[in-house]
């Protein structure tokens, strides 16, 4: 039987294009959010003015006013969004870090146990620390992590649809031998 490997090279191009551009070029995808931006303030500024002549200005003119601060709303969210994760991420890292400690410190564990909460308690909150200083760096090496990892998963698919297309054509002669045989007259005797 042949298995379909379109999805899987669909998804290893998808996963790969989409993970070199949040890796190596995240200005494009930000260029992205300015122009779908811009289009949204130009057409509702457009809306705006061609409204101001007609009986319904004010409807017009107010539900406008709304699309130009979505407009630049959209346009201000990759920065927004940037420094919102970093910082919802460090208060996460903090709070994990201190129950670590507090664990750790609580005579009720072994000492291999309280080693070990030290370390991965001190580990989260470094790194809580290093989110919630410097936001912009830390989001840009958690983009570059992401995007690496999203190129892998797609070479991954690339495998895994080569590897169907090899077994599919093992299976060219599936006449000559196919994989369910039909039996007429067989009987299973229970006397034995």
């Amino acid at each position: 039987m042949k298995i379909d490997n379109s999805g899987f090279t669909a998804k290893c191009i998808l996963l790969i294009i989409s993970g070199a551009l949040i890796a190596f070029f995240p200005q494009v995808i930000t260029w992205m959010f300015y122009i779908l931006g811009g289009i949204i303030i130009v057409s509702c500024l457009f809306i705006m003015l061609t409204s101001m002549g007609s009986g319904d200005g004010s409807l017009m003119s107010s539900g406008s006013i709304v699309g130009i601060l979505i407009g630049v709303g959209i346009m201000f969210l990759p920065k927004i969004l940037t420094i919102g994760i970093t910082i919802v991420g460090g208060c996460v890292f903090l709070v994990l870090g201190i129950i670590r400690l507090v664990k750790a410190f609580n005579g009720q564990n072994s000492k291999d146990n309280r080693t070990l909460n030290v370390i991965v308690g001190g580990i989260l909150l470094a790194a809580a620390i290093l989110l919630l200083i410097n936001p912009f760096s830390a989001a840009s090496v958690a983009r570059v992590i992401v995007g690496v990892i999203m190129i892998a998963y797609g070479i991954f698919n690339g495998y895994v649809a080569h590897e169907i297309s090899k077994r599919n054509a093992g299976n060219i002669s599936s006449s000559s031998s196919p994989d369910i045989i039909d039996v007429d007259s067989f009987s299973v005797h229970d006397d034995k």
